[in-house]
């Protein structure tokens, strides 16, 4: 699956991800490119009923899990998690689906 995210502001945009979850012979990836940059690879780690949960706990960069649920009214919440600078910190955002 692929897929690619953006910031906008005053009507450019300020920040982008390409983003992929492929399946390796030892499991399920979600691999996050921002800025077009190299991927970083985060393996899935748990997947229970509605939400997914991806982990790099030995990634170099602050960000450790990314998580995803489905939510009982259609929407979908993405979570990521992490540590900056020694302290813990979550950051997280909302989508709701687009009439057709």
């Amino acid at each position: 699956m692929l897929g690619m995210s953006r910031a906008v502001q005053d009507e450019k945009t300020v920040e982008f991800e390409f983003l992929r979850i492929e399946r390796r012979a030892d499991g399920i990836y979600y691999v996050a490119q921002p800025g077009g940059r190299p991927g970083v690879d985060f393996k899935l780690g748990s997947l229970r009923g509605q939400e997914a949960v991806f982990e790099n706990a030995g990634h170099a960069d602050h960000l450790k899990k990314i998580i995803y649920r489905k939510n009982s009214d259609g929407s979908l919440t993405a979570r990521i998690e992490g540590e900056e600078k020694g302290q813990p910190f979550s950051q997280e955002w909302q989508y709701w689906p687009q009439p057709r």
